[in-house]
């Protein structure tokens, strides 16, 4: 009995002895058919396997989450994520495999056993996480400004004030005809940019999946374009231009607009030509939406779509406080018109400060 007790707390001192000797952890990042990534996990299994490694991966074709961790983790090396495999050790980076990457690779290693002070990248790892969690809070933060700033696009409230004038001159005693005729305008453009916005956002995932290496430059460029359409709407809010590009309906398309929403005559006709409308919305509306799409394409499918629909919601909410008011009686369609003429150089400014901040903050990796 005491010979086998003695045996248990040898064993457990060998393995206590064992777990000082730390291994090398080495952390990767790689993507499914990748054929450089699949010699570099053969030489994993092959060439190292007298090295007392830890290797973890983390496949960035199909998951976000991974590929956003993969160019946090770069920016952690002064790198930027350029491809895959992207192997880190020690203080080393490696991005693509070659016999002369395996061979720098081992060198990194033998490094890393003779020097006690050799850092181990699942700490970057950490760092990164806890970046990515605040980085989810900021993402939240610019979903709800930027649909903020689309909201009060000058455009989109012209648009529905039309549409309740049309059902105001064939129903004007029927104010419950406008109440549903609003809500289902609404409603419209919702459903649509909705869809719009699935198409974008999986269009901007499709884009990182297959061009990796570019997908840090795709965010650079939409930072530059949300502080764009910012300056843009600086230069309205300074010297006001109907039908400015990029912040407001084109002139030309107005007329057609006008003559669609005079064939609101009910509440189903407001909803299929609500539909057919946001396509004229879109030249005023679509700069956030894309810069929208460009960051939540970043987040998985399950955490995405919740804030399209809030940055959708959002963007309706005033063309439903429009037909409340109205409905109630609290305002007409023309006091409407008359406040959003009166105070568009204000509603360009508050969208061009939104724009403006947000797209900085995207440029310097907050977002």
């Amino acid at each position: 009995m005491k010979k086998l007790l003695l045996l248990f707390i040898f064993a457990l001192f060998a393995s206590f002895v064992y777990g000082l000797d730390d291994s090398i952890d080495i952390v990767y990042f790689y993507g499914d058919g990748c054929p450089h990534c699949a010699d570099f996990e053969e030489f994993l299994e092959n060439d190292l396997d007298s090295y007392n490694i830890n290797p973890i991966g983390y496949e960035v074709y199909h998951n976000e989450s991974n590929r956003e961790l993969a160019q946090s983790m770069a920016g952690e090396y002064g790198e930027s994520f350029r491809g895959v495999p992207m192997i880190f050790v020690g203080e080393y980076v490696f991005v693509g495999f070659s016999s002369k990457i395996g061979n720098d690779i081992k060198d990194a290693i033998d490094h890393c056993i003779s020097d006690d002070c050799c850092d181990s990248p699942l700490a970057a790892i950490k760092k990164c996480s806890v970046i990515e969690e605040k980085k989810e809070q900021l993402t939240f933060f610019s979903v709800i400004a930027l649909g903020v700033a689309d909201s009060i696009n000058p455009c989109a409230l012209a648009v529905l004030t039309m549409a309740l004038i049309a059902l105001l001159i064939k129903n004007p005693r029927k104010r419950k005809t406008v109440l549903y005729g609003g809500v289902a305008f609404s409603s419209a453009v919702f459903i649509t940019y909705m869809v719009y916005g699935l198409v974008i956002i999986q269009f901007f995932k499709g884009l990182g999946s297959y061009f990796s290496s570019i997908s840090i430059y795709v965010r650079v460029i939409f930072a530059l374009l949300a502080i764009l359409i910012g300056i843009l709407n600086f230069k309205d809010a300074i010297k006001y231009k109907p039908g400015s590009f990029a912040t407001e309906m084109p002139i030309k398309l107005r007329p057609l607009v006008k003559k669609l929403l005079k064939n609101i005559t009910s509440p189903s006709g407001a909803f299929v030509i609500g539909i057919f409308v946001t396509l004229f919305l879109l030249p005023c509306t679509i700069g956030p939406y894309l810069v929208v799409g460009n960051i939540l394409s970043g987040i998985d499918w399950i955490k995405s779509f919740p804030w399209l629909v809030l940055y959708n919601l959002i963007f309706i909410l005033p063309m439903l406080v429009v037909t409340l008011l109205v409905y109630f009686g609290f305002s007409r369609v023309e006091d409407v018109t008359g406040w959003k003429d009166k105070h568009v150089r204000a509603l360009h400014l508050v969208a061009g400060i939104a724009l403006f901040v947000l797209g900085v903050a995207m440029l310097i990796g907050w977002i």
